[in-house]
């Protein structure tokens, strides 16, 4: 019998390799990495314009790779939003099962219009500070241009979609269970509590210690989590 399967979809300016570290922690599931274009192993593609760009093309994946036993979707930060438009698509296919669970971490359901108020040289030094209070970047290289140069115009693109996408429009209600990951000083858990309005079913919330990257100390417990979530298993049970 096959694996179960978690697919995840990484944060803004991230590549799928953000989650080696809980890939390790989940050795009894197949842990599918999605990549977005432009970024990591696809770093030689162009950018996606949407999230309906970007939804389409995960989708495509995800039907590539679908399972044939159980399977969850966990998206991270920008991932989430990309995990929703895709989950979209996954309840209009009638050939595709609904997931089991769905995992949300470090991003609340608020739009970021302000963003698409910025010139590009204001976005770029938005972007620049965002990423490093985020703890995104490692001191060594805070001045180091050929990173910026490198990894500037992926954090772009991605906070231009991000810029353009309203939640005011996202038409998903949804029972499936959901799990949301959060840091009470990233995400107040009150703004989290509005994934409510589109997950109508069992909302859990897992509040943890550290910044937006808390995922980097705390995988083993999460993994911990998505382990028994997917096994059916509550927190009563844990």
């Amino acid at each position: 019998m096959s694996k179960p399967q978690l697919f995840c979809f990484t944060y803004a300016g991230g590549n799928a390799s953000f989650f080696d570290a809980i890939l390790k922690d989940l050795p009894e599931f197949e842990v599918v990495k999605l990549e977005y274009a432009g970024h990591g192993t696809r770093h030689k593609e162009s950018f996606y314009r949407s999230f309906d760009e970007l939804a389409d093309d995960m989708f495509l994946r995800l039907k590539e790779k679908y399972p044939e036993s159980s399977y969850a979707l966990f998206g991270y930060s920008m991932g989430t939003i990309a995990l929703v438009e895709v989950l979209k698509k996954i309840l209009a296919d009638p050939e595709i099962n609904d997931p089991s669970h769905v995992f949300l971490a470090a991003h609340e359901p608020h739009s970021k219009a302000e963003l698409s108020g910025y010139s590009e040289d204001e976005l770029d030094e938005w972007v620049k500070d965002r990423t490093v209070r985020f703890g995104g970047v490692p001191d060594r290289l805070l001045n180091n241009k050929s990173f910026w140069r490198m990894y500037l115009p992926i954090y772009r693109a991605d906070y231009s979609i991000i810029g353009k996408y309203r939640f005011e429009d996202l038409l998903l209600r949804t029972a499936i269970p959901v799990t949301v990951f959060y840091s009470e000083t990233d995400t107040p858990r009150a703004d989290m509590e509005l994934w409510k309005k589109y997950f109508t079913g069992d909302c859990e919330f897992c509040q943890f210690e550290g910044t937006h990257f808390f995922i980097r100390q705390h995988h083993e417990e999460m993994a911990g989590i998505i382990r028994n979530r997917m096994s059916g298993r509550n927190e009563d049970d844990i």
